[in-house]
């Protein structure tokens, strides 16, 4: 047998062998999707990356809908890598673009984070780098990231000052009062508690009352201090306040946040336990059986943390899914639990600086009260 005869039987056995293998990674491909109503071959295009997170963008069709899909894959057991929340102006209020806010951040990548109030406040618990800012309204999961491990969970905050061996019940933190409330303040919340009602304010420093004032105006916050606001009616008789200057006082948070802890609070959940839960409505959202954007932060069964943005409202280009949609895609991909970050206008990623995904608001970014940033250690 001549060499060049050699020669095309080596390379007909070769790519034989290379067709064998892709064929039998599009079947699995296909009958991984077949439920989702995927009827053309996904095309992904990843980024090689010798880093803990790996970007990919996926094109695709789901129910004859065009679908573009961005996807992020943090894996945090490197010790390489961190996720955290990122607020807006490094404030509790206030809007801006993801790219400002991951710029600041020093961040590779980035996603909008949760949902938000008129005025950018976070609609429930936020911590960041163990620094409590905002309790959890106890309605939907939590992210946390504790050490190199992320969790989705429910989270009930209880938080009160201990106070001469007596327990002081906090109803809220950094939020605007209300009659009858206490609510205690840190730095983050601003300059002043914003109280322009009448009040008793306790201003503490080192876990020492250093003032106790009844005013009807607002009470400034030490930078490193807290102040304690009793808003009227209150609930002990007149005369009788309980805390005085020069008692010790400290605060108390169950569950306890441990240092170092990041947090934010989800929407409604998506997938649980490897199933679909998608609801049809959420309480933020509305309905979630429309075709929409959407943002959503998932934890896969090996612990890797899945960011994903599904682009929308952009027919010839990307529909958007429903929820029950973008749960099928999450356990396609090995997510074990995801919940619902905010999305529609707001659905953004960024990488490396970059917008990677096509936002729906008029081609521009859209304000966002905060993200979920991820940082690279060098």
């Amino acid at each position: 047998m001549t060499d060049r005869k050699k020669s095309i039987i080596a390379v007909t056995l070769i790519v034989s062998l290379v067709a064998i293998g892709l064929g039998h990674f599009l079947f699995n491909f296909y009958a991984l999707n077949q439920k989702n109503g995927v009827e053309e071959p996904k095309t992904i295009k990843k980024e090689d990356s010798q880093l803990p997170v790996k970007y990919s963008h996926i094109s695709t069709s789901i129910n004859n809908n065009k679908q573009e899909i961005d996807m992020l894959e943090i894996n945090l057991s490197t010790g390489k890598v961190e996720i955290a929340p990122a607020l807006s102006h490094e404030s509790l209020f206030g809007f801006e673009e993801l790219s400002k806010i991951a710029s600041k951040s020093k961040a590779y990548a980035a996603v909008n984070a949760g949902f938000f109030y008129e005025y950018g406040d976070p609609s429930g618990m936020v911590v960041i780098d163990g620094r409590i800012l905002t309790k959890s309204s106890g309605n939907f999961p939590v992210f946390t990231v504790k050490g190199n491990k992320a969790e989705l969970s429910k989270i009930n905050t209880e938080i009160y000052m201990l106070h001469n061996g007596e327990k002081v019940k906090v109803s809220d933190i950094n939020r605007i009062g209300k009659p009858g409330n206490i609510v205690l303040y840190t730095h983050d919340f601003g300059r002043d508690n914003r109280a322009a009602v009448s009040n008793t304010s306790v201003v503490i420093e080192g876990n020492k009352v250093i003032k106790v004032i009844k005013t009807i105006d607002p009470t400034p916050i030490p930078e490193k201090g807290m102040v304690l606001t009793f808003y009227e009616p209150y609930s002990y008789a007149y005369g009788e306040f309980p805390i005085k200057h020069g008692d010790s006082i400290e605060m108390v948070c169950k569950p306890e946040i441990e240092q170092g802890m990041q947090a934010y609070e989800c929407g409604s959940w998506i997938v649980k336990d490897g199933k679909s839960v998608a609801p049809d409505r959420d309480d933020w959202v509305g309905l979630l059986t429309n075709r929409d954007p959407r943002t959503v932060v998932g934890i896969k069964k090996d612990g890797v943390v899945v960011l994903m943005t599904v682009d929308g409202r952009q027919p010839g280009y990307s529909i958007g899914v429903s929820a029950k949609e973008l749960a099928d895609i999450l356990i396609d991909y090995g997510v074990k639990d995801a919940a619902m970050l905010d999305g529609g206008a707001s659905t953004e990623m960024i990488l490396k600086g970059k917008i990677v995904n096509k936002p729906s608001f008029d081609g521009k970014e859209r304000p966002l009260g905060g993200a979920l940033v991820v940082r690279v250690m060098e």
